[in-house]
C-alpha cells in the first residue's frame, strides 16, 4: 500500500493529522513495509497478510493496522484503520484499498499494477480523499535491487482539488532476512520527502519487524518522521 500523500500537507495540527494518516503497507514478493513507494505484486492468490506500524512525527502518535487478502487471484483488497492522536486530541481513520497487477514481476523482469484506495476520517461517514496509482517494477541483479517507480493522483476531500502523486524507491537485499530501502516521493503543491527504512524477516515469509526515518525536502521544514512496523503474512 502506497503512501505518496503521506505527510505531505501543510503543519497544522489537523493537517498533520489526517496528512500522517496513510497506510503504510516488505515482503519477498511485495514491497509495502517499511516502504512507502508502492511495487507492481500482490500476495500470492489465497493468502493474506497483515501489516501494523507506529508513527511518531513531532507531536503526532498515529498507529495502523490494515489486513489484505488476495480475492479470486487478481485483486489484492485491504481494509485498515488508525488511531492518531495531537495535543490529546484523538482521531480515527479508516482506508480501503484495492490492487491489482496487469504484468507479474518476476527475477529479471518488469511488472506493472494498479492501486485504487479510499482514505476517510471516522464521523465523516465515506467523503474522504480518493487515489489511484500506477506502480512500475522492475528486478536487478536476480531480486538483489528491487526499483519501483510510482505515478497518480489524489483527490482530496478538503480542498475538491486533484493532485498528481509520484514515487521512486528502491529495496536493496543484505541477505535471506535483511533488507535495506531508500525512496523519495511527493505529491504536486505539497513538495517532496525522502525516506530511509531497514526490514528483518523474524521468520523469513512469514514475520518481518521494521523501521524507517524520513524528512522532507526543504529548507528549514525537516519534519522528521520514524515509524516502527510488524508485518505477518499467512500461507
Amino acid at each position: 500500500m502506497t503512501l505518496l500523500n503521506i505527510l505531505l500537507r501543510p503543519r497544522t495540527a489537523a493537517g498533520v493529522a489526517g496528512a500522517c494518516a496513510l497506510a503504510v503497507i516488505s515482503q519477498p514478493t511485495h514491497a509495502g513495509r517499511p516502504m512507502t513507494v508502492d511495487d507492481a505484486a500482490i500476495v500470492a492468490p489465497g493468502q493474506c497478510q497483515l501489516e501494523t506500524y507506529a508513527l511518531r512525527a513531532d507531536q503526532l502518535e498515529q498507529y495502523w493496522a490494515t489486513p489484505a487478502c488476495n480475492v479470486g487471484g487478481s485483486w489484492e483488497l485491504a481494509a485498515g484503520g488508525a488511531w492518531s492522536e495531537e495535543d490529546k486530541r484523538t482521531t480515527h481513520y479508516g482506508r480501503l484499498q484495492a490492487k491489482t497487477v496487469f504484468k507479474p514481476l518476476e527475477a529479471g523482469g518488469w511488472g506493472l499494477g494498479l492501486v485504487l484506495a479510499h482514505q476517510f476520517r471516522a464521523g465523516r461517514g465515506l467523503d474522504g480523499d480518493l487515489s489511484a496509482n500506477v506502480p512500475l517494477s522492475f528486478s536487478l541483479l536476480d531480486d538483489g535491487v528491487l526499483l519501483h517507480l510510482n505515478a497518480g493522483v489524489q483527490r482530496g476531500h478538503a480542498t475538491h482539488k486533484v493532485n498528481a502523486t509520484w514515487g521512486a524507491g528502491a529495496a536493496f537485499k543484505l541477505d535471506e532476512r535483511n533488507t535495506l530501502s531508500a525512496e523519495v516521493f511527493g505529491q504536486q503543491r505539497n513538495g517532496a520527502r525522502y525516506q530511509f527504512g531497514i526490514a528483518h524477516a523474524l521468520i523469513p515469509d512469514h514475520l518481518q519487524i521494521d523501521a524507517t526515518w524520513g524528512s522532507r525536502i526543504t529548507r528549514g521544514a525537516s519534519e522528521p518522521v520514524v515509524t516502527l512496523g510488524l508485518v505477518l503474512q499467512t500461507n
